[in-house]
């Protein structure tokens, strides 16, 4: 059993090496033993659980084949393999052996028998052998000195990013990362200028800041001119819908990447993944060069509060669902000014323990998964069998997502119909801000509706063909037509009935996908860059005042024009790298090294063209700066998650 413990995690950091281009740790291990019960529903391919299985079955063949050969051999006890009893003892005494020629009792074999002490045959060395002292110091002074200096100083003399690579990342949690560079230093000090440094942070904005080391501050407006703008009454607040698209990334819609496609997405087709989202963006106000994070944990922090998401690869900061936490955001600002707040989803939410964290900041009502089947079961009349059963009207991760469309469709329309009749009596409207998540295109892209899977749907061909994981590709193409063909009727069936009259709709991919690899994250800009649109039917117009907000975040006002390579965007994926983007550029840099990469995110979506070298050293210096930036940021909200201050002057410590 020692040799098994001893080696898993070993053999764990190998497999994860080879499949997902990562390395095992105590706190990855801690991080699936809090999220257990979704891992049935984890993007694990069958290539990845075959070797997976058969892995586990060698090692526990190994630790037998030991465990076996362990009770008959002396040799296979690793006891006496330590190099420490090849040394003499320096101060017990020595003493000879001599060999017995007396026979075992079945006549068998001559054995070897130590004397016993006292013994005539024996002799004793009392005194203190100095030679063995110096021999045992030596080797002391060899494995706990001088073979660290040796690494240390190779690690010096060699580039940060080959010393970093070289290291055993699964041995270095054994022995506390005693060897691993650690993060760069980041000061949260003054850096810009006389002004205080978290101004940089800040968009142009009308604001008072409550300290000059927060971004804790009170949002009157903004100022410059505007791209376009939302006309409000403030007599008749009109509702506010947020739907967040599971794994919807930029290069789905045609519409975003434009005809020309320098960088080749659709294979010279002129197909679309999502013409639903394409129709509706051309109505409203599309934007292209919005950069999320990933996972969704991470994505909502950006969405609803405007944070750099928490810097962790294993965990984000609603993790645990951070109850006493104080946070203003989104959620927080309408129901201010008087909103009925309402999250809902298909989706289960116990992951990273969202059920605790919505309704104790900002949303008065959450529906989950658990909620859309009773209401599908009452409303729709959607027995259990049809959801678990081989209609597949539901999945490993919740309820699909034609089924919460309808339902929160439902509740929408009601709403309109509730405060219509009020106002008609003279009342006062209590407008409804309302958050949407979908699910069915969630890894790993192997279920839905079973009338979907039989219907006729586009030939995506193209998109996948000569790929690797064709059939991936191919379920993840399909399932993203499926939620865009719901959202579509959604958006019209809202249409139809005089709604989005009277509602201002945000749609946005939570974050992006890679189904062409078995570890998505490290094709960076495909799982980070997203589709995003506003759509206020009669309501692009003149421009609009704002009443005031108190905030932490860093987004910029998208209604402000802004020249390209103006405009600051950190985005940051703690499994793979930080990034900072720039107009068209893309800046790619980590917490441990200086190594960075510079790409263009149009013609170069695969990052295959390193633009660094080709900068002079003042355009270098700019990019760097932009890095030390991003790391501050980082650093900022983290102290501020861990000490629960983000809505305070100056934290504990």
């Amino acid at each position: 059993m020692l040799f098994f413990a001893v080696m898993a995690p070993f053999v764990a950091d190998m497999l994860l090496v080879v499949y997902r281009d990562m390395r095992f740790t105590f706190a990855l291990l801690s991080t699936l033993v809090r999220e257990r019960s979704h891992l049935k529903a984890a993007p694990i391919s069958a290539e990845e659980i075959h070797s997976g299985y058969n892995v586990a079955v060698g090692l526990v063949a190994v630790s037998t084949l030991f465990a076996t050969v362990r009770t008959w051999a002396s040799w296979a006890d690793l006891a006496r393999w330590n190099p420490m009893q090849s040394l003499p003892s320096p101060a017990s005494p020595q003493r000879k052996t001599k060999v017995s020629m007396k026979k075992t009792p079945n006549d068998a074999k001559y054995v070897e028998l130590a004397l016993e002490e006292g013994g005539n045959d024996s002799v004793h060395d009392e005194k203190v052998d100095y030679k063995a002292v110096a021999y045992r110091a030596a080797v002391v002074l060899m494995g706990l000195v001088v073979v660290p200096l040796i690494a240390v100083e190779i690690r010096c003399v060699c580039s940060p990013l080959v010393a970093y690579s070289a290291l055993n990342a699964t041995l270095n949690e054994f022995f506390f990362h005693a060897f691993q560079p650690a993060p760069i230093a980041v000061e949260l000090t003054n850096s810009n200028g006389n002004l205080p440094w978290v101004e940089k942070y800040i968009d142009d904005e009308l604001h008072h800041r409550f300290g000059d080391s927060t971004l804790y501050r009170r949002t009157t407006g903004f100022t410059g001119d505007l791209a376009f703008n939302v006309s409000v009454d403030s007599d008749n607040p009109p509702n506010v819908l947020v739907i967040g698209v599971e794994s919807f990334r930029f290069r789905d819609s045609r519409y975003l990447v434009g005809n020309e496609d320098p960088s080749n997405l659709f294979k010279g087709s002129n197909m679309t993944i999502s013409p639903n989202f394409d129709r509706w963006a051309k109505r409203g106000v599309a934007f292209r060069n919005i950069w999320s994070s990933i996972p969704t944990s991470r994505s909502l922090e950006s969405l609803l509060f405007g944070q750099i998401p928490y810097n962790s690869n294993v965990q984000s900061g609603i993790t645990g669902g951070k109850k006493d936490t104080t946070l203003s955001g989104l959620p927080q600002l309408f129901k201010e000014k008087g909103y009925e707040t309402y999250f809902t989803t298909g989706s289960s939410i116990t992951l990273d323990d969202w059920n605790v964290f919505l309704p104790s900041h900002g949303f008065d009502t959450v529906w989950d998964d658990r909620k859309m089947a009773r209401l599908a079961e009452k409303n729709l009349n959607i027995t259990r069998e049809q959801l678990n059963g081989d209609e597949h009207r539901g999945f490993g991760w919740g309820v699909h997502d034609d089924l919460s469309f309808q339902l929160v469709g439902d509740l929408i329309v009601d709403k309109a119909k509730q405060q219509r009749a009020v106002v008609a009596n003279g009342g006062t409207k209590k407008p409804l801000f309302l958050t949407h998540y979908t699910i069915s295109s969630h890894e790993p892209f192997d279920s839905s509706p079973r009338w979907y899977s039989e219907s006729e749907k586009p030939d995506f061909f193209k998109m996948y063909e000569g790929e690797q994981h064709a059939e991936r590709i191919k379920n993840y193409l399909e399932l993203r037509h499926f939620t865009d063909m719901e959202l579509g009727k959604f958006m019209d069936r809202m249409a139809k009935e005089g709604v989005l009259n009277d509602t201002i709709v945000v749609i946005v991919g939570d974050h992006g996908q890679a189904p062409e690899v078995n570890n998505p994250n490290i094709h960076e800009e495909s799982v980070t860059r997203v589709p995003a649109a506003i759509v206020a039917e009669g309501r692009l117009g003149d421009a609009v005042g704002l009443g005031g907000f108190v905030q932490n975040g860093v987004g910029r006002s998208l209604k402000r024009k802004k020249s390209v390579g103006e405009r600051v965007v950190f985005s940051n994926d703690p499994i793979r790298k930080m990034a900072v983007v720039r107009g068209r550029q893309r800046l790619r840099y980590d917490a441990v090294t200086n190594a960075m990469m510079l790409h263009n995110t149009e013609t170069d979506y695969r990052m295959t063209t390193d633009l660094l070298p080709s900068l002079s050293t003042e355009e270098r210096a700019q990019w760097e700066a932009l890095r030390d930036d991003g790391r501050r940021i980082a650093a900022y909200f983290i102290k501020r998650w861990d000490e629960n201050c983000l809505l305070a002057v100056k934290c504990s410590t």
